[in-house]
């Protein structure tokens, strides 16, 4: 679920922010939570992917954008389009932690799609009960992280 995603990318960076001491931690942490929406802009349906529709009819859902192999992509398209690798670490911060996720759940990813349709996935439910409290549970360790 998108709320998840955004908590586990929250996360994610307010954690990894300390070891990388970015000069504007605000801009660091909206990276991270763009980059764990990103991937799901393949599902037309979901808060990203209502806004680039066209995505979804040349990519399936948790196909290549619920990869590793984007990665390098987006890391090479930010550093040529921004001449620098400052916004490339907080972006795959995020991303990682929603194929991380999405890993997690009974659907799970194909972490080298299109090269290989292997299929990583766990016991999670999208939307159950059990996504629930791993919500909740995230979302009070970052309460706790930030106090």
């Amino acid at each position: 679920m998108f709320k998840t995603h955004v908590a586990a990318g929250f996360l994610a960076g307010i954690f990894l922010m300390q070891y990388f001491s970015p000069a504007s931690q605000l801009l660091f942490i909206s990276l991270v939570l763009i980059g764990a929406i990103l991937p799901d802009i393949d599902h037309p349906k979901s808060k990203i992917g209502r806004n680039f529709k066209i995505v979804s009819l040349f990519f399936e859902h948790r196909g290549f954008f619920h990869s590793l192999l984007v990665l390098p992509v987006i890391a090479f398209l930010l550093l040529y389009f921004t001449k620098t690798s400052y916004y490339s670490l907080p972006l795959i911060i995020g991303y990682l932690s929603h194929l991380v996720t999405d890993a997690a759940t009974k659907e799970g990813i194909m972490p080298f799609h299109p090269l290989s349709r292997a299929r990583i996935s766990g016991f999670i439910r999208t939307g159950g009960f059990f996504e629930y409290v791993i919500f909740f549970a995230i979302a009070a360790f970052a309460v706790i992280k930030l106090i």
